[in-house]
């Protein structure tokens, strides 16, 4: 028994440290693994549908998720490509945006199921063999699509959608990786809380168990479901916890089972502890607001359904005669200016501030082109890395800054909709509560990052001073 004791402390020790890892280190990597996914297949689909290539989804911002669930791959017709590629790709850039917005990355909710509907959903396209005649239907369709998608497109316009499935493929290993050692740990971190369920179990007979490996399963079978609760029986597990205990190689296993829980950090994470790249650290800040492009692509939609739903005219058949007429002779629109009531973040006082929808809806369009561009590190991110440190924390703050004056405008605009419209419209509005708070914690981190780096520059400064060399 003093052997087995050892053991389970040991095993113990090394689970809760690398559930500790996987909580502050390794988690945080996969959700920005799926924040630049999400990004890229958002641009993909935006592109298909500004070139009409597929058909958008009608009831897309009505759907409510509450499971990670993978779209539809049943084959269908050449003739309903359009139509289901262009539902099936909205279902699965909405089930990303689940994942990155509502998911919370951690031991306790990433369990084996769960990593088994990952699995799956990142299955749904089949990103490193993209071809126009693959077995699996959605990527044979979308490839084809993307195919005459490039057909006498500009060169940037190719280059780009390349770019974007390179990524989509690279970065879908890359997680399927991180879930597969994600696995291997959900499974020791099973056997362990049966064992030790089980030990502290009245019921479970300990002498008798450690008879023989029979014995053994007949004592876990007997006391499972009282000892542990609803936590589903997993043969397999419960066999290795047997050959662990008993077994004629059992000193092996668990020499194995030890090594495989040990930390492994990277050769670039150990030399990083003796010299702190800073400007590595000021780029991971600038690199937290890429994970902006789809919530600004929502507020885009619904600001722009908001306002028509306001204004009832647009969607009148006069209204779009007119509209047309317009465009016909080239007549600029009127700018649209509404009256909101904005709350200042400092002093909590109320005032009123005019807002210029076609003014605001541009910029938006600029911060979601710009921070794609980041999030996939395309031009826009070379020509921020390539500038010097100081150059890039201002820009950093500028974009802070603007984008905290744009979220207290939306915020304004959004209660202003809710209010605005008629009763029998109220229930049409789309609320933008969940982007809003998207966006409000991606402000927090990049600020947070920034500070980190401020507080770094400070600390070498401080440093330098003194006359200690850190490296």
């Amino acid at each position: 028994m003093d052997e087995n004791t050892e053991y389970l402390n040991k095993l113990q020790d090394l689970v809760l440290k690398k559930a500790e890892w996987y909580n502050g280190t390794e988690f945080p990597r996969l959700l920005e693994k799926y924040r630049l996914l999400f990004t890229c297949v958002r641009n993909i689909y935006d592109m298909l549908i500004q070139k009409n290539m597929i058909t958008a989804d009608p009831y897309r911002f009505d759907k409510k998720i509450s499971e990670i669930k993978c779209p539809d791959t049943s084959p269908f017709g050449e003739g309903e490509r359009a139509m289901m590629i262009g539902k099936r790709l909205s279902d699965y850039d909405a089930m990303l945006d689940f994942i990155c917005t509502y998911t919370r990355f951690s031991v306790e909710n990433i369990n084996l199921p769960k990593i088994k509907k990952l699995q799956e959903l990142n299955a749904c396209f089949n990103w490193d063999e993209f071809t126009t005649n693959s077995t699996k239907s959605n990527t044979r369709g979308l490839a084809n699509l993307l195919n005459e998608a490039k057909t006498n497109a500009p060169q940037i316009m190719q280059s780009m959608i390349n770019d974007h499935i390179t990524k989509c493929a690279k970065t879908t290993t890359e997680i399927n990786s991180m879930l597969n050692q994600l696995i291997r740990f959900q499974r020791e971190l099973y056997k362990i809380t049966v064992r030790k369920d089980l030990i502290e179990h009245p019921g479970f007979n300990n002498s008798q168990a450690f008879q023989s490996a029979e014995s053994e399963l007949a004592e876990i079978k007997k006391s499972f479901s009282n000892a542990t609760g609803k936590k589903p029986f997993y043969t397999e597990l419960i066999n290795e916890i047997i050959s662990e205990d008993i077994g004629p190689n059992k000193e092996q296993l668990r020499q194995e089972v030890l090594t495989r829980l040990e930390i492994k950090e990277t050769s670039e994470k150990k030399s990083s502890k003796k010299n702190v790249d800073t400007k590595a650290v000021l780029m991971n800040a600038v690199m937290v607001l890429g994970a902006l492009p789809p919530t600004y692509k929502t507020f885009y939609d619904k600001i722009s359904f908001n306002f028509e739903l306001l204004h009832v005219g647009p969607t009148s058949p006069f209204a779009k005669f007119i509209a047309l007429l317009k465009k016909a002779f080239n007549i600029k629109p009127k700018e649209i200016k509404i009256l909101v009531t904005a709350v200042d973040p400092v002093t909590k006082q109320k005032a009123s501030k005019e807002v210029k929808i076609q003014e605001l809806l541009s910029d938006i369009s600029k911060k979601d082109k710009l921070y794609s561009g980041i999030a996939t590190r395309g031009a826009d991110y070379q020509k921020i890395s390539n500038a010097e440190e100081g150059q890039i924390l201002t820009f950093l703050g500028k974009q802070i800054s603007e984008n905290q004056n744009l979220f207290n405008t939306i915020t304004s605009l959004d209660e202003y909709f809710k209010t605005a419209v008629t009763p029998q419209s109220r229930a049409k509005v789309k609320g933008m509560k969940i982007e809003l708070d998207t966006m409000r914690n991606t402000i927090i981190s990049a600020n947070k990052k920034r500070g980190e780096y401020q507080a770094m520059i400070e600390e070498a400064e401080q440093m330098r001073k003194l006359g200690i060399n850190n490296d």
